[in-house]
């Protein structure tokens, strides 16, 4: 994870250092896209004990249908066509709960045991190299941002009552640190309008929420911190102008 952060960061410092030169007359572009996006297991652990046990939870979503949105700009065209480019993009998906597990215990939603919802915003700036091939033009990118998780989620006896009302739920939003690494392949239909498909994985470092419910001492709240990743799969198309 080291090695990644560091490759990213070097990688958007040589964006802010590169000089904008040999750049295409179409040097700006719009992209927009419909991803599937999975969202992989959260899991937490409590960052404080409740009678001397620290609480863990874990939830589990479903894949979903996200959108995004991008605005590039073409840096540098080598000789051979190559471009590379920098780009703002912002990425949003909304993943319904099929499990919470909270101990050593599951909380189905498909057993009427567990309800609620996982959303994931992120906005980054990323780096891309653009090999020309023709029409078929690969690529290659990296990414550092923000991402937004919001969690609502009830389960056991709270099943049937309004979500954050009564006991036991987990919920809260938080932003991290998000990095990428995507791939994809861009297809030329005129000279201002590209369609593409790419594969996007994402990790996001010490997101937070928070779980109410009972404990030893009683009904106590608990501060749940860990780590997730997203992998993204998206059809989309790019205008340049």
């Amino acid at each position: 994870m080291n090695i990644r952060k560091t490759c990213l960061l070097i990688g958007l410092a040589a964006v802010i250092s590169t000089p904008s030169v040999n750049a295409e007359d179409k040097a700006w572009y719009v992209g927009i896209n419909v991803s599937e996006t999975d969202l992989d297991s959260i899991n937490t652990n409590s960052t404080s004990q409740v009678g001397g046990v620290t609480r863990r939870i874990g939830i589990d979503t479903d894949s979903d249908t996200g959108f995004g949105i991008t605005l590039g700009r073409n840096l540098f065209t080598s000789d051979n066509g190559n471009t590379l480019s920098v780009e703002l993009n912002y990425s949003e998906s909304d993943h319904d709960l099929e499990n919470l597990r909270f101990m050593n215990n599951s909380f189905l939603a498909s057993e009427g045991r567990g309800a609620g919802s996982a959303e994931v915003e992120t906005v980054q700036a990323r780096l891309k190299y653009q090999f020309d091939l023709g029409a078929f033009k690969p690529y290659l990118g990296v990414g550092i941002g923000q991402s937004d998780l919001s969690v609502e989620a009830i389960y056991g006896g709270s099943i049937g009552s309004t979500p954050g009302t009564q006991p036991p739920f987990a919920t809260g939003s938080d932003s991290a640190t998000s990095f990428e690494l995507r791939a994809g392949l861009a297809y030329q239909l005129t000279d201002s309008l590209d369609a593409f498909i790419e594969y996007t994985t994402n990790d996001v470092d010490d997101i937070e929420f928070s779980r109410t419910g009972g404990g030893p001492g009683g009904l106590a709240t608990t501060t749940q911190e860990g780590d997730f990743e997203f992998d993204s799969l998206s059809l989309g198309i790019n205008f340049r102008f």
